[in-house]
């Protein structure tokens, strides 16, 4: 954990922006005369960050815990619409003053090559008309949060939340698969007018944004926003080309193996078999409590590293993990960096299922991460570019898979692992799907929402099987988009994980050859957090930063090696 200065107490309570405004006061009228100051003063912008940070964090935090909870929504929605737009301005301020300042340039490359770079492009896109805008898409968000938070189905007599009723559709028996199949395809189409409007209104207002901060559209914006230095758009749709050419083809292979399993004929695959299990066969139930799944975790990953089982078993004590599903909570799984603490928040929808294994293992990446950058006292450095983010998640859940039979029988350890890298190789058509989908959104504005979902239909003809008999049921199909909650609240933010992907697995394949390299690589790597460029990063990691076709392809026949290994 870096050490603070005196400047702003860490336990400050923000209520109001008048808590926080004597703090941005005291470092706007700060007298700078040299370097050294100006050094001071950046320590001081961070700390003043870090302490807002950890508040809103767990604004955000209750909030997704308990969407139906008023006072939860009403902090939150107090640092989403009225403390955030005006540290926002303040923040503006001061960081014109920094890069200004005549001592900035002067700053050594080698600690603050970096930050000059963030904070230029920072104030680039700044434009204090967007405070506002941004404002209202973080209120929609919240819009979207309750409406899909609030969602359950009835199975089998039982009302569930939708997590829980996911599990149903991995059932062996057909007929529970498609009564859960039906009842949460319809449930989430009979919000689609509504969540359509949510999105919409985003829509508009982050096309404004892009506008007014003087780009042509707002794919290019969050480009720039985003901070990605070392890859442009079009590389993002080369990727998406390579993973047609080389991935598509083989998660096809993966379909018909498991229809085959399923014993279905060619056009009787339907939409609830795709993660049904054969009959005679369930699926895999790793554990029943979420007390449970932490408490393999802890051990695994102190058998990866002392210290990552250590860091885990300090977030338990200090109860920084939700797990398990339950009605009101919202959807999804993520670690929130707590800023000042030190430590991460984790948040999952648990409901024993082998995906449940792998989204701790992959939150626990994150947490990792987080524990690794503690000790660097610019908050710019400890914010991750989310590609190098991701690649500390997703190489932790394969570094992990060897392990995995704490969980398991060895029956059952060697088919999670085949699951787990099949379903590797169905991501990425996925992630294309979802990234792409989000170029022509943001390329073509004033299209209609019905032009919108015959495009995701065009992109699941261009990037899924075929394999798939959807009669009946086109209405769903073309409204898949709609559950992937990246699209409504953290745009563009999914081809990272396609590019991270490709880092995990040479990560994983590293380790295989030489596991103390690779832990060491690893560990090297996400300590510098953002403080070097992405390629610098990989290299210190032992792997090369390269999303190209030829390093997928070659990627991709290491995983089906991987798979061949693992045959029963």
């Amino acid at each position: 954990m870096y050490k603070p200065t005196n400047f702003i107490p860490t336990d400050l309570t923000i209520n109001s922006w008048a808590d926080l405004k004597p703090y941005f006061d005291s470092l706007i009228s700060s007298d700078v005369n040299d370097s050294e100051a100006l050094g001071r003063l950046i320590i001081h912008y961070s700390e003043t960050l870090s302490v807002f940070h950890e508040q809103n964090a767990w604004s955000y935090i209750n909030m997704s815990r308990e969407t139906d909870n008023q006072e939860y929504l009403d902090r939150h929605e107090l640092f989403a619409t009225k403390i955030s737009p005006e540290l926002e301005k303040a923040a503006n301020t001061v960081e014109k003053m920094i890069v200004n300042h005549p001592a900035f340039s002067q700053l050594p490359d080698e600690r603050f090559g970096q930050l000059k770079k963030k904070l230029k492009r920072e104030l680039e896109l700044f434009r204090e008309e967007n405070v506002e805008l941004s404002a209202e898409i973080s209120k929609l968000s919240t819009q979207y949060d309750q409406l899909t938070g609030g969602l359950t189905v009835t199975i089998g007599g039982e009302e569930m939340p939708m997590p829980k009723a996911s599990v149903k559709l991995q059932s062996s028996d057909r007929a529970i698969r498609k009564e859960a199949w039906l009842a949460i395809g319809e449930k989430r189409y009979s919000i689609k007018e509504e969540a359509d409007r949510i999105y919409n209104d985003m829509l508009k207002l982050r096309v404004q944004i892009a506008k007014n901060a003087g780009y042509d559209n707002y794919r290019d914006f969050s480009h720039d926003q985003h901070q990605r230095f070392d890859y442009t758009p079009q590389d993002a749709i080369d990727f998406q080309n390579a993973i047609e050419e080389h991935i598509v083809p083989l998660a096809k292979i993966v379909g018909e193996s498991h229809r085959d399993k399923l014993g279905l004929a060619k056009d009787d695959y339907r939409p609830w078999d795709v993660a049904g299990e054969p009959v005679g066969q369930e699926a895999l139930k790793p554990f029943k409590t979420g007390a449970e799944l932490l408490e393999h975790a802890v051990s695994i990953f102190s058998e990866i590293h002392p210290q990552f089982g250590e860091n885990l078993k300090a977030m338990r004590a200090a109860d920084l993990f939700d797990l398990e599903s339950r009605k009101g909570k919202a959807p999804g799984g993520y670690n929130y960096g707590l800023e000042t603490t030190g430590m991460p928040f984790i948040f999952m929808n648990a409901a024993g299922t082998h995906r449940d294994v792998v989204t701790m293992c992959h939150e626990g990446g994150h947490a990792m991460h987080t524990f690794l950058t503690n000790d660097e006292p610019m908050i710019h450095y400890r914010d991750t570019p989310s590609e190098m983010a991701e690649t500390a998640s997703m190489s932790m859940e394969l570094l992990t898979a060897e392990l995995w039979n704490k969980f398991y029988n060895t029956k059952d350890h060697v088919r999670a692992r085949r699951e787990h890298l099949e379903g590797i190789i169905s991501f990425f058509p996925w992630c294309a799907t979802v990234d792409a989908f989000q170029h022509w959104v943001y390329l073509n504005p004033n299209h209609t929402v019905e032009e919108r979902d015959a495009y995701f239909d065009e992109l699941n003809g261009r990037f899924t099987s075929g394999l798939v008999n959807w009669d009946g049921y086109d209405h769903i199909r073309r409204n898949g988009w709609q559950r992937q909650l990246h699209i409504f609240g953290m745009p563009f933010y999914y081809v990272e994980y396609g590019i991270a992907q490709l880092g995990a697995l040479q990560v994983y394949r590293l380790y295989k050859q030489d596991p103390e390299a690779a832990l060491k690589g690893y560990i090297e790597g996400l300590s510098l957090g953002s403080s070097k460029p992405l390629p610098e990063v990989w290299e210190a990691m032992g792997i090369k930063f390269d999303f190209s076709a030829d390093t997928l392809k070659e990627l991709v026949d290491f995983v089906q090696q991987e798979l061949i290994d693992l045959q029963d």
